[in-house]
């Protein structure tokens, strides 16, 4: 199943890019978390698509790392010859900008999402759960009396 497809149209913003996870979709995490520094290697492929996505797409980082750690993955970015900039709009909510990879924390208008741990919302919520709870390692009794770590 592919979801919904959502083409390109110039007068709907939220079609006009597509959003990439950071950590453990464009880069390595050999060495564990290290306090969020930004030393990994790209995952294979990964910087070939990005390319492959701003051909046809605007394009954005989108990353659950604090604003702090922003510039740094701008940076990383930068130097395996991209442009990127952090995003410093706090009322964003879109990102049409093509060429320029936009580095934010908010979840932006998008076609699409590139995330390593992201479940696709097929219209099934049995199916939805039972994906969530696999990959939370939960048996059926521990999701029905509710974990606790």
């Amino acid at each position: 199943m592919f979801g919904t497809v959502v083409p390109y149209r110039a007068e709907s913003a939220a079609t006009q890019a597509v959003g990439v996870d950071f950590d453990l979709t464009l880069i390595r995490h050999d060495q564990g978390w290290q306090d969020g520094r930004i030393y990994g290697q790209p995952i294979p492929g990964a910087l070939e698509s990005l390319r492959a996505l701003l051909r046809v797409r605007a394009v954005f980082i989108v990353t659950a790392r604090h604003r702090t750690f922003h510039p740094l993955i701008a940076e990383w970015l930068t130097a395996h010859g991209f442009d990127a900039v952090v995003d410093d709009d706090p009322d964003r909510c879109y990102w049409t900008t093509r060429g320029r990879i936009l580095v934010t924390n908010k979840k932006l208008g998008a076609a699409c999402y590139i995330d390593d741990r992201a479940i696709e919302f097929g219209g099934d919520w049995t199916a939805a759960l039972a994906t969530a709870r696999h990959r939370m390692a939960l048996t059926p009794a521990t999701a029905a009396q509710g974990e606790r770590p």
